[in-house]
């Protein structure tokens, strides 16, 4: 069984418990550990993964998009909408447009989808 189906299979999971396990989910989906997760910012979090995917320095990765895309979305916004979209989707919860572009902790983020799994809102 992997990570996103242990989640809601355990409906009397804590808050705690939860935070560990999808704090790993983050980890394994951005190719992280979870020591460096130096950063609550949700943005952030996802920069950083960029940039490790990348292999790039640290702020060279903004400077060659900005460079290279006319559209303005960076690959660490990609990386934020692509991880909700998975979320949404492994989950089988809705978190719409409206509650992504408020989302800006990963804590914020993880209160969400623990309160959406605990109060039902799945899809």
């Amino acid at each position: 069984m992997n990570r996103e189906q242990a989640i809601p299979a355990q409906p009397e999971l804590t808050y705690e418990e939860f935070d560990r396990l999808f704090t790993l989910y983050l980890c394994e989906k951005f190719m992280l550990t979870p020591d460096e997760l130096v950063t609550d910012n949700f943005y952030e979090i996802c920069q950083l993964s960029a940039e490790k995917a990348s292999n790039l320095p640290k702020g060279l990765l903004d400077a060659s998009e900005l460079a290279s895309k006319c559209g303005g979305a960076t690959t660490a916004m990609n990386k934020k909408v692509l991880f909700l979209l998975a979320v949404n989707r492994e989950y089988g919860i809705v978190i719409d447009a409206k509650e992504s572009v408020q989302i800006e902790t990963f804590t914020e983020l993880k209160r969400l989808v623990y309160n959406k799994l605990q109060g039902g809102f799945r899809s």
